[in-house]
């Protein structure tokens, strides 16, 4: 019996415009087990975020569209499920953190009530049932005075109360599937921890799989089992947590490694990768990571790889270890 929890394969999800479309995701494959943390790893427009709005379909009034590919969560495709069926498995089976909560949350609404009507909606408790339960999972994610803070608003709140809030909203019904999109962004460390510490608690009790967004390696090594690192709108590399950060193959990977300080490390400047992202208006031919790459060779320049198997569990898009792998066979 598989234990695999969410399985996208070939994922495409274009944003379309009167100039032409432009492709954000271009052919993603990954895999969530039951029970395990995802980190997804990589820069500012790589595709991690609209990733995960295509797994809850909620690019709908945008101009985004999945355009092929499908999306298996516990044998379902979500792609095919109908707006009443999908809305069922949105927070009530899989459910989200966004990156800011202040614009997630409705401002006009009260915290009982925002978090109150998903409770009443998928487990059909009554108002006082709901309120009770809204008190419980507050209680659950470290909110002081429950009791009083479920009849307050947003903006009374501070940023890592709005972000539990969040939490305790996602969580509400015990999703089994749990997307969190850069949890910790824009939180002092000492808030990043507790929210950190607050999912990995969530996790252990409730045996619930974390699909979890971030740029952080610090993160990364702390709470994931396995990463997915991509680029461009496709993975480039995918191993469990220990490989990439003993054995990254990518150099793309390794250009991520080596830009993060070092404890008991001294030197004058940190690494960086040359160049920028490109735009998904302006890709590059062949491999998108080409321009930037320092062993760039010249079918890189005209091919785009594919992603190889270079060892039981890790894979990489690279044409190094094409070579490598054709010698050894």
């Amino acid at each position: 019996m598989s234990n695999k929890l969410l399985e996208i394969s070939n994922l495409k999800t274009y944003f379309f415009s009167d100039k032409g479309h432009v492709p954000a995701v271009n052919g993603v494959d990954l895999y969530i087990n039951k029970g395990e943390t995802l980190g997804v790893v990589g820069e500012s427009g790589c595709g991690k975020s609209v990733t995960s709005l295509s797994i809850m379909r909620l690019l709908t009034d945008t101009p985004g569209k999945v355009v092929d590919g499908s999306i298996s969560f516990e044998g379902r495709d979500l792609l095919t499920l109908s707006e009443n069926e999908i809305r069922e498995v949105r927070g009530n089976e899989i459910a989200m953190i966004f990156q800011e909560p202040m614009t997630s949350l409705n401002p006009v609404y009260k915290i009982g009530q925002q978090i109150g009507e998903a409770v009443q909606l998928h487990l059909k408790y009554d108002k006082k049932q709901a309120r009770e339960h809204v008190i419980k999972m507050l209680k659950l994610v470290g909110i002081p005075r429950a009791e009083e803070i479920i009849d307050e608003f947003p903006y009374q709140l501070s940023g890592g109360m709005r972000q539990r809030i969040m939490i305790a909203m996602a969580m509400s019904c015990d999703p089994t599937l749990l997307i969190a999109d850069e949890p910790t962004t824009a939180l002092d460390v000492t808030i990043q921890a507790q929210i950190l510490e607050l999912m990995k608690k969530l996790k252990e009790e409730k045996g619930t799989a974390i699909m979890l967004i971030t740029h952080d390696l610090g993160v990364v090594a702390e709470m994931c089992d396995r990463v997915v690192v991509m680029y461009a709108g496709k993975v480039v590399e995918e191993a469990d947590v220990f490989e990439i950060f003993e054995n990254p193959k990518h150099p793309y990977t390794k250009g991520l490694l080596n830009s993060v300080p070092k404890l008991g490390q001294k030197t004058k400047r940190l690494e960086s990768i040359p160049g920028n992202v490109p735009t998904p208006t302006n890709m590059p031919q062949g491999c998108k990571f080409a321009p930037r790459c320092s062993q760039v060779m010249d079918i890189c320049k005209v091919q785009d790889p594919n992603l190889l198997q270079i060892s039981d569990g890790h894979q990489c898009r690279c044409f190094l270890y094409q070579s490598e792998l054709a010698r050894e066979a």
